[in-house]
């Protein structure tokens, strides 16, 4: 089984605000009436990427605290973006390594993940977190904004 992870903010859609962790922790901040734009580059891979293995797990991974959950879902709903489960924060472990453990423990059949993310940090937690698990693939696509 092959599972797809997602970041949302500044992967599918370029923030049209500043982040920071109280503003995106509220409903308000994922309002489908503010100028959100969407990633052409990832919603392409996104495309192929079902159109290539239908079978496949589809999945968010982001740092959104589980309180949004609901507006996150109606906000992709508007990009035509649909996933099967979302793991978001649930508590203070803000470490999407740990998140990942989590997501293999739920699907032992896994033979692969991708992974589209901007922050090299977190693309740094998922990395180490792999390395305990060298019989599945990983492959990442980091994105990166243009101004």
């Amino acid at each position: 089984m092959n599972i797809y992870l997602f970041d949302f903010d500044n992967t599918i859609v370029k923030l049209p605000y500043e982040e920071t962790i109280e503003y995106l922790d509220n409903d308000d901040s994922l309002n489908p009436e503010l100028n959100f734009k969407p990633i052409k580059k990832t919603k392409d891979d996104y495309l192929k990427a079902i159109d290539y293995d239908p079978d496949g797990l589809f999945l968010i991974l982001s740092n959104r605290n589980t309180v949004v959950k609901d507006s996150l879902i109606n906000l992709l709903g508007t990009f035509d973006y649909i996933f099967e489960d979302y793991y978001l924060i649930d508590s203070d472990d803000r470490s999407k390594g740990n998140r990942v453990i989590k997501i293999l423990d739920k699907y032992p059949n896994c033979t692969s993940i991708k992974l589209w993310e901007d922050k090299d940090k977190h693309i740094k937690s998922v990395t180490e977190v792999m390395k305990d698990y060298p019989n599945i693939k990983l492959e990442v696509v980091k994105t990166i904004l243009t101004k």
